[in-house]
């Protein structure tokens, strides 16, 4: 079984990795479970972490500056360097899979060479985001709203990709709001009966943080993406539960 996590950075996709990797799906190599994620454990692999970032040409582990325009294609030798993750990964371990935000980007790719397996997805709110992302300072204050209409991209981008994957996927798929699955013991036995197996609870109800709302300056991206797209960011979370919806009816 092979079990592909999508989300935006910060939507709780590492929470999600740990779950299934404390649970006994190999979502990489060598964590150390005691260090937590503020001090750098994402639950990553690493091979397909790699890859991605070669496919999307960037050696930064920035986000805002990546958009949905890269990834569209990967070279011979990428295409092997996936080749060869997959078959390594399916003769070491009977259950496996990966998660890397950037996935929402490069996972079409991904899936020409992926044999059958389930898609992961998880979404949040845009406003319990951003705070990660502002610059607090007064310095730079009033390039929050360059900063914004980047990180509005970005999660537009991400989650309107990950839609589209899922109207599209002929694969499993479930999705989850990161605040509902945080504090709904239902979603997290929804999360159990999708994958097929019991699962370890790793959620800390403490470490649900940034429960922000919209500023000026994710209400003024947001207005301008609207203008540029025809949709906001709230059009996309809408339909992402409208798909939970009749995932589940």
């Amino acid at each position: 079984m092979i079990t592909v996590v999508l989300g935006m950075h910060k939507s709780g996709t590492t929470l999600l990795s740990q779950i299934l990797h404390q649970s006994g799906i190999s979502m990489g190599e060598h964590f150390d479970d005691d260090v937590s994620y503020d001090k750098g454990n994402k639950y990553e692999r690493e091979a397909a972490l790699g890859l991605n970032m070669a496919i999307l040409d960037t050696e930064s582990y920035g986000v805002l500056g990546i958009g949905a325009e890269r990834g569209l294609d990967m070279t011979f030798q990428q295409r092997e360097i996936m080749r060869s993750i997959i078959r390594d990964c399916d003769s070491r371990h009977e259950a496996w899979g990966f998660k890397d935000p950037r996935t929402a980007l490069t996972y079409k790719l991904w899936a020409e060479e992926l044999p059958a397996h389930k898609i992961v997805a998880i979404v949040r709110d845009p406003a319990e985001i951003w705070p990660r992302f502002k610059w607090r300072g007064m310095r730079k204050y009033l390039g929050n709203f360059r900063y914004a209409w980047d990180y509005v991209n970005r999660w537009y981008e991400s989650n309107a990709n990950i839609l589209d994957i899922l109207d599209t996927t002929a694969h499993q798929a479930a999705v989850f709001e990161y605040g509902t699955f945080m504090t709904d013991d239902e979603e997290f036995r929804r999360l159990e009966a999708f994958i097929g197996r019991p699962l370890t609870d790793s959620r800390r109800p403490d470490l649900y943080r940034s429960r922000s709302q919209p500023d000026v300056f994710l209400r003024s991206a947001d207005a301008r993406l609207r203008r540029r797209t025809g949709r906001n960011m709230d059009d996309v979370v809408k339909s992402l539960r409208a798909w939970r919806q009749a995932e589940t009816a």
